[in-house]
């Protein structure tokens, strides 16, 4: 992963915490399993302007000095299924962001997505969480060792921009699972082969609707007064939309490419399985003529010419002659 604009201004800027500045922060350590909430609700406020608050309660909502009636989007965030949007409330600007994350099983080829929740109210900035997600554990770690974080709408700009990064890397290792998986399927075929691209499939589609909400979302925060006043962040936010506009059509692209590859092995399978029961059957339509033969005169009743000792050859000599006359013709055609 490249290294982002935040990084370099993190580095440069962050002071070491004085003791006075440690007993005014709640600290939070992040899970060591991203893909499972914390036991149980947690805070972390830094020097006032920005705050972090992962699958919180109702008293931690409030210690955080939020309104109590906007409790509601504390829950819509608690909700693994909620879009992507952005609602101005007064002096509250809410908005939730959708990011890709692994699926249950690690080593599965299967994304979803997790969202972000953030309040943004002048110089102070508020991020919610149902559960740690590893992409922002990073930014969210160098946050936690400021003394005096940056302006609000420096840290908003930083998370799109991650956002975006996210993004690109989830595109880059699905793209590489549909190469493996392509390269397996030639081999295989098997059921678990094609489960596994089904699987990737879905999670394209499901990259493509969550970048949708995305896109319309970072373009109504570029839209926001609070981001047309501070230019860098204006401009980071821009190239931010860009980036997740590629990756949404880079999910199309990849999208269509899995689903035509899916009908495409759909239908070598069928054309495989068609042919083998058509080898099938002229092989048994040429060997049928020497079974009949060979039948006939093995039942116990008088034969003609079953007592001369030429029969069998001339039995033999015209199954075997049937047998190769088929064979040619059937070759001929292409079906042996």
């Amino acid at each position: 992963m490249q290294r982002s604009s935040w990084a370099l201004i993190f580095r440069t800027s962050a002071p070491k915490k004085s003791a006075s500045d440690q007993e005014s922060v709640m600290d939070v350590s992040l899970p060591a399993d991203p893909y499972h909430p914390p036991a149980s609700s947690s805070a972390l406020v830094n020097g006032g302007g920005w705050q972090h608050l992962t699958a919180p309660r109702p008293t931690d909502w409030e210690r955080a000095g939020q309104l109590a009636d906007d409790w509601d989007f504390a829950q819509d965030i608690l909700d693994p299924d909620e879009r992507s949007w952005l609602r101005r409330d007064g002096g509250h600007v809410f908005i939730t962001l959708q990011f890709p994350v692994k699926g249950g099983d690690a080593d599965a080829d299967s994304w979803e997505q997790r969202p972000l929740g953030i309040i943004l109210q002048g110089t102070r900035i508020t991020t919610v969480l149902a559960r740690e997600l590893a992409p922002l554990s990073p930014f969210f770690g160098q946050m936690e060792h400021l003394s005096s974080p940056p302006e609000s709408v420096e840290i908003l700009a930083a998370i799109l921009k991650i956002l975006a990064q996210s993004y690109e890397d989830a595109l880059h290792q699905l793209n590489a699972a549909i190469h493996d998986n392509e390269q397996q399927l030639d081999w295989t075929q098997s059921n678990g082969d094609f489960f596994t691209l089904l699987e990737i499939s879905k999670s394209l589609t499901r990259f493509e609707v969550a970048l949708v909400g995305n896109i319309a979302t970072a373009f109504k925060i570029s839209r926001l007064p609070e981001i047309r006043d501070d230019l860098p962040a204006a401009r980071q936010i821009d190239t931010a939309l860009l980036e997740l506009q590629v990756a949404h059509e880079r999910a199309r692209v990849y999208a269509g490419t899995s689903t035509s590859m899916m009908d495409a092995y759909a239908g070598m399978v069928q054309n495989n399985i068609n042919h083998g029961l058509k080898v099938v059957t002229v092989l048994a339509m040429i060997f049928y003529v020497p079974s009949l033969l060979a039948t006939l005169y093995g039942v116990n009743t008088t034969l003609p010419f079953q007592n001369t000792h030429w029969i069998f050859w001339v039995i033999l000599g015209l199954g075997t002659s049937v047998s190769a006359g088929l064979a040619l013709i059937f070759r001929r055609k292409g079906w042996i």
